[in-house]
């Protein structure tokens, strides 16, 4: 499984309007094969945007998609990737 990460500094309304963005965008990402699911962590002084993916090939026809240039206020892929807080991982669900 390949995990996507996504560190946001945020806090008060901030926060909240990027929750509620993540929200509305994550209907969306239910189109893409591969995608596994997408969460939320909220923390101290932001979130994470935690979402799961079949595979790292599978993850990268997202940001290549007209779906995540409207997630992102109109940025590709590589704009959006070099402007955040990415960190990539390999897992494995055990239990």
């Amino acid at each position: 499984m390949f995990i996507v990460v996504n560190t946001i500094t945020a806090s008060g309304p901030a926060l909240q309007a990027m929750v509620e963005s993540f929200r509305r965008a994550a209907p969306e990402m239910r189109q893409f094969s591969g995608f596994l699911g997408l969460e939320i962590w909220l923390g101290d002084g932001g979130l994470r945007a935690v979402s799961r993916w079949e595979s790292r090939e599978a993850f990268q026809q997202y940001p290549r998609s007209e779906v995540f240039r409207r997630h992102h206020h109109g940025m590709d892929g590589e704009q959006a990737l070099r402007a955040a807080h990415i960190t990539f991982y390999e897992g494995e669900i055990m239990a």
